[in-house]
């Protein structure tokens, strides 16, 4: 059974719709998930930058990654000055989001 038996139906002018659309998406997340939330005045923070942190958190994964492919291969030996690169670029990352 579910637990929300109750539907609603909005119409709205089209720069509505389009400012909706617009904080919707910022917000990343879907529709339900972010009408739910604005009627329970949970705050939605849209950060600055957020979807280029999000890449810059894809490319360190990626980094981290291939180095932990050649250290488990035998490529490197010590991976000190690559680890500490990686962690610069997580630190530069971090200061973007406070």
């Amino acid at each position: 059974m579910r637990k929300r038996e109750r539907r609603i139906d909005v119409y709205f002018t089209e720069d509505e719709f389009q400012h909706f659309r617009k904080l919707q998406k910022q917000s990343k997340l879907n529709q339900r998930d972010f009408i739910l939330n604005c009627i329970k005045h949970t705050p939605i923070t849209v950060k600055p930058y957020g979807a280029e942190i999000v890449r810059e958190l894809k490319a360190i994964g990626n980094n981290l990654n291939q180095l932990t492919r050649k250290v488990n291969s035998g490529q490197i030996r010590n991976c000190n000055t690559e680890l500490h690169h990686i962690y610069t670029d997580i630190e530069v990352m971090m200061r973007k989001w406070q």
